[in-house]
């Protein structure tokens, strides 16, 4: 008959507090990277948002070529950051995560034609994602976040944020009519 001893019980807590130790420090890597992927998405929208903003009609042709040269080499250098954390989803999460894109990409596009409409349209975007908000929610946006992963539904967020932020800094930046 087998018999646990003492010594066995020891070394069996002291490898699972090991692994404990190591699940902590994996959760705070995946965290790290996460943001890592935030940020750099955070970046690519700037650079577009300036590549494509009306603002550039106020500067000369020499200094708007300087800005889309140098703004295209930024581009180009944060494309070369490669970070990953994959999100285990089922398909219906999948799904709805494309279309949670689909909708945000479309109006990322749209921002350069009507900012002041569209930063509205992702306020209402952005509320839908906040448990805790005070103003008006995009029903329809909501239900589909709420399909997403939760991984993916504190992306969406954090996207969201980035995308108001670049666009409330737009709009200071902008001269004065």
């Amino acid at each position: 008959m087998f018999s646990r001893t003492e010594s066995m019980a020891q070394h069996s807590g002291r490898l699972i507090e090991m692994l404990d130790q190591i699940e902590k420090r994996v959760e705070v890597l995946r965290e790290q990277a996460s943001a890592l992927e935030l940020e750099k998405a955070s970046m690519l929208e700037a650079l577009h948002t300036l590549q494509n903003s009306k603002d550039l009609q106020y500067c000369s042709p020499g200094e708007r070529e300087e800005i889309q040269i140098t703004a295209e080499r930024l581009v180009c250098r944060c494309l070369t950051v490669d970070v990953c954390v994959n999100t285990v989803r089922n398909q219906q999460q999948e799904d709805a995560l494309h279309r949670v894109n689909t909708v945000l990409d479309e109006i990322s596009e749209k921002i350069r034609d009507d900012m002041r409409a569209n930063y509205d349209t992702l306020l209402l975007y952005y509320n839908a994602c906040c448990p805790d908000t005070t103003g008006p929610i995009d029903l329809k946006f909501q239900a589909l976040v709420i399909e997403c992963a939760a991984e993916d539904q504190k992306k969406i967020r954090k996207r969201l944020e980035s995308l108001l932020r670049t666009l409330e800094y737009a709009e200071k930046s902008m001269p004065k009519k």
